[in-house]
This record gives structure tokens, C-alpha cells and sequence, in this order.
């Protein structure tokens, strides 16, 4: 009994490491002269070639190997050499059945001017008809989406349930509070359309003084 048990947990295992994980790809707010394509790396030594679409997330990537540990390179390594230290380094959980990869830039880094946020976007977690917010911002936004409350704190993130049981439009009303400021501040009053098949990226993104945020959306299917 025990064998059978061992043998069992083994194939559970071995289906779980073999299952394909996939990546897409945005590349938020990048500058004009930013690279457009990298060398996805997995620990075996193991790449892919992707792209860094601007507008719309990219095709699925199947990830170079079933690791938790990827790094992105601006070049294909020669045989034997190692990778820079300073490379992007990107840690993917196991579970993940399906990552979405926000590139974001990064002027500091000498080996690829980027710096990358993951996003769990498995079913599992981040379903259909549901909305993954990003505040890119230092400030902290809430309001109304639908029927549903929204209070985010500066530079998070947070999914959100369906806004609305059945297709259709639904308000959206947006507020931030900035450092040292005792008022409120409208952002956004606005009707969105709720699409249950579809999945909504929604990022809060800075803006120039005297204007603090805005919003941007993504809408992608599985």
C-alpha cells in the first residue's frame, strides 16, 4: 500500500513539473529608443526569443524549462560563458500555470534597461470577467467599479471579482488621495462595458504635474 502511495504522489509530481507554463508579454510605458525583443533564460540553460509588445499583451510563450528562476538577456550567450550578474531576473512559481510578464523601464540597469513585475494570471486566480489592477502611482485611489468597492494603497496590486453578475455597462467612479492632502481628488467618472469572457489588466499610471493619474486597460481572452 505504502508503494502504490509513493507511486502515485511520483506521477502527481511528475504531471505537475510537466505541465505546460506559459508567459505573455507588455511592455508598459516604454521609451521610444527601448529594446523591443530579449532572450528568455531558464536555470538549465535553456531560451527563448520574445517580444515586448507596447499596446497589447503578446502570443503565449511556453517557458524555456520547468524551473522557478528565468533571466532576460538583451543576446544569446556564447557556449560557456555565464550570464551577467546584473540581468533582469524574473521567479515564477511552480503553479503558475500562466504568467503575464510586465516589462517596465529601467534606465539603471546596464545589462537591459528594464525591470519585470509578474502577474499570476492562471484561471484559477485570475478569472474570466475579472479585473487585475496595477497602481503604478505613489498615491493611494479608490471608489466604485460597478458593484464592487475599490481601495488600493500605492504601488500595489489587486484583483477583483466580476463588477457585475451579467454582460453590460456598469459606472466606474475613481478617486485618489495624495501626500499631504486632506481631499480627495476625482480621477476617473466613466461607464465601462463587463465582458464575462474576458479578462481587464487596468493600470494606474503617474502623470505629469499639475494632472497625478490615468488610467490605461488591457483586455485579453485565455
Amino acid at each position: 500500500m505504502k508503494q502504490l502511495l509513493l507511486s502515485l504522489t511520483v506521477l502527481l509530481l511528475t504531471l505537475s513539473a510537466s505541465a505546460e507554463r506559459t508567459v505573455r508579454i507588455l511592455y508598459y510605458q516604454a521609451p521610444q529608443d527601448a529594446p523591443r525583443e530579449a532572450f528568455l533564460y531558464g536555470s538549465s540553460g535553456q531560451y527563448v526569443d520574445v517580444r515586448f509588445p507596447r499596446w497589447n499583451l503578446s502570443d503565449k510563450v511556453t517557458l524555456p524549462d520547468s524551473g522557478e528562476q528565468f533571466i532576460l538577456l538583451p543576446e544569446q550567450l556564447a557556449e560557456d560563458v555565464q550570464p551577467p550578474a546584473g540581468a533582469p531576473r524574473i521567479h515564477i512559481p511552480l503553479g503558475w500555470e500562466l504568467t503575464v510578464l510586465l516589462i517596465l523601464p529601467d534606465a539603471n540597469n546596464p545589462v537591459l534597461p528594464v525591470r519585470v513585475q509578474t502577474i499570476n494570471a492562471s484561471a484559477s486566480v485570475f478569472g474570466p470577467g475579472e479585473l487585475y489592477w496595477v497602481n503604478l502611482t505613489d498615491i493611494a485611489v479608490g471608489g466604485l467599479i460597478g458593484e464592487s468597492k475599490l481601495l488600493m494603497k500605492p504601488r500595489s496590486t489587486q484583483i477583483m471579482k466580476a463588477p457585475k453578475q451579467e454582460n453590460g455597462d456598469y459606472p466606474v467612479l475613481i478617486d485618489c488621495a495624495t501626500p499631504g492632502e486632506n481631499k480627495r481628488r476625482w480621477l476617473v467618472r466613466q461607464t465601462w462595458r463587463h465582458n464575462s469572457n474576458a479578462r481587464q489588466l487596468v493600470f494606474v499610471q503617474p502623470l505629469d504635474p499639475p494632472r497625478i493619474a490615468s488610467l490605461h486597460s488591457v483586455t485579453f481572452y485565455q
